[in-house]
């Protein structure tokens, strides 16, 4: 039993939600990268030491808080990616991988949300494809 894609089926906005996916991902890998190559390299001589906390444990605490948020942009992107893919191999269930996708784009805000570019696309894509409605046609 194959599925076949209707003409109208919104084919641009799940290729938009991809593409949210793709930079949400992107940036997950680039928050990641500077938190365990940058961060830790950096000297905090200028910052002010909360009492109970060294001054050495400041640049962990800094690489761990931003390698944290890269590995949660990085599963929100590869949620994204994988509903964005899953959609347009499969078009007859749109509305769980559009709200999956909506849900994931959101969340990814808390990983930077992929320069913010990335979580809108992943909004907008998913919310297209979530509105659209199949036509009845006879077979």
């Amino acid at each position: 039993m194959s599925q076949s894609i209707s003409p109208e089926y919104p084919r641009t906005a799940s290729i938009i939600a991809l593409a949210g996916g793709i930079i949400i991902t992107l940036s997950g890998v680039l928050l990641v990268a500077v938190s365990a190559l940058v961060l830790p390299n950096l000297t905090y001589s200028n910052v002010n030491v909360p009492q109970g906390l060294t001054a050495t444990a400041i640049p962990g605490l800094v690489s761990g808080f931003v390698g944290l948020m890269g590995i949660f942009g990085l599963v929100s992107g590869a949620v994204v990616l994988l509903s964005a893919v899953k959609l347009l191999a499969n078009p007859g269930q749109t509305r769980t991988w559009s709200i999956l996708i909506l849900v994931f784009s959101v969340l990814s805000f808390i990983g930077m949300g992929g320069f913010i570019v990335g979580a809108v696309l992943g909004i907008v894509g998913g919310a297209l494809v979530l509105k659209w409605k199949p036509s009845m046609q006879q077979a």
